[in-house]
């Protein structure tokens, strides 16, 4: 009996196909999600993420573009934010993350008002990546005095 559940099982997960996400599309996916966080996505927000994916990633205007819309696709599917800060997790250093925390930061204050669902976004999102509660403080008042 239970070889044939997972017979059955393994054959319904050889026909799902798992999409694939790198770092840069996970990372793409979680600053879109905290423009997204307060159902309205300023154009302040997308021109702030297409910049900061651009400088980050060393990327032409035409290939952002490309994963801005693929990431707004993954974030539309998600589930849930785990599977991509668990990617960031893994490929990425505190530093880098305490860096990463500030352009969600630099995100949800680019249409100079950080609503209370983004806010909440971000700090779930720095707990995911295991960070510290003063580097959510440090990291918002950089934004917020810069």
């Amino acid at each position: 009996m239970f070889k044939s559940l997972g017979q059955l099982f393994s054959h319904i997960t050889e026909k799902t196909p798992q999409p694939v996400v790198n770092l840069e599309l996970a990372m793409t996916v979680l600053l879109y999600e905290v423009a997204a966080a307060d159902d309205h996505i300023h154009t302040s927000e997308e021109a702030k993420i297409r910049h900061l994916i651009r400088d980050s990633f060393k990327l032409d205007d035409v290939t952002a573009q490309a994963l801005l819309r693929q990431a707004k696709t993954h974030q539309h599917n998600a589930v849930s934010l785990q599977e991509f800060t668990h990617i960031l997790k893994e490929n990425l250093d505190r530093e880098q993350r305490v860096h990463f925390l500030q352009e969600l930061w630099q995100v949800a204050h680019s249409d100079a008002d950080i609503d209370n669902n983004e806010e909440h976004i971000i700090r779930r999102i720095s707990d995911l990546l295991y960070l510290n509660h003063s580097d959510f403080i440090k990291t918002k008042l950089n934004v917020i005095d810069s």
